[in-house]
């Protein structure tokens, strides 16, 4: 009994040193993580233009309010999640295209962000609403309807503009933006539209300031293309340009047009 009464009152005063550590190891995290100078207070910005940082700072303070657990300050530098952050800022503000939140020990988090570039104006279906568009065919903010041809719009006849979204496939951009420039480049001409037609696919129209229209293949040898045209317009239209409703080049060395 003697025995008994031994281990069992070893076990016991190991239990209490147990808990007693555990408890003293919790307590000191806690302090660790509520010490003011360990606690979030400063923040800086760089990379911003249209979206005001004021605004984006709001939605960070937020992420900076309130406790886990009721006792775990959400500014603490150990606690606040940075991930989290950058993944909300980024569905509220549409125009970002990227946005990185460092943390800076002890008290400080940098935000760095890059905003989408302008591209173009993209308009679809028959609801009239608009949105600016970036290189990556992401449609981040609504814009008036393209009435003019100073600025590059791409229209689709089919379906609506939903934003923000992906509305164009970013390779099927970095289509338009080769032809554009290598037309210009060869015969002067710029891009005013382009024009998607609902199934249709594999090709796209290209109105030219000009006036006309151009009937492309989507997957074409733009470069061929485009030298076919430059000697179609020096040999065989010169002057007679400005009278072209359309010229079809989607038939290799093999050009069909129309007049007005």
């Amino acid at each position: 009994m003697r025995r008994r009464k031994k281990r069992i009152s070893r076990r016991a005063v190991f239990a209490v040193l147990c808990f007693v550590l555990a408890g003293g190891i919790a307590g000191g995290a806690v302090y660790l993580l509520r010490y003011p100078l360990w606690q979030i207070t400063e923040i800086s910005f760089s990379g911003f233009g249209r979206v005001a940082p004021t605004d984006v700072e709001a939605k960070i303070q937020e992420d900076l309010r309130g406790s886990f657990l009721l006792v775990l300050p959400r500014s603490s530098y150990f606690l606040f999640d940075s991930e989290a952050s950058e993944e909300k800022i980024l569905k509220d503000f549409p125009r970002l295209e990227s946005v990185q939140i460092r943390k800076e020990f002890p008290s400080k988090i940098s935000v760095a962000a890059k905003e989408r570039e302008f591209w173009a104006i993209y308009c679809a279906g028959e609801s009239g609403r608009c949105g600016y568009i970036d290189r990556t065919g992401f449609v981040y903010e609504e814009a008036p309807v393209s009435t003019g041809s100073l600025i590059l719009a791409v229209f689709r006849d089919t379906g609506g503009v939903q934003i923000p979204s992906q509305s164009l496939e970013q390779a099927l951009v970095e289509k338009f933006i080769l032809f554009s420039a290598l037309l210009k480049n060869e015969t002067g001409e710029e891009v005013e539209s382009f024009i998607l037609s609902g199934g249709l696919d594999d090709e796209f129209r290209a109105r030219v300031r000009s006036g006309f229209f151009l009937y492309v293949k989507r997957d074409d040898d733009f470069a061929r293309v485009v030298k076919t045209f430059k000697i179609f317009l020096e040999k065989e239209i010169g002057e007679k340009k400005r009278g072209l409703e359309y010229v079809d080049l989607r038939f290799g060395n093999k050009i069909f047009y129309k007049s007005r």
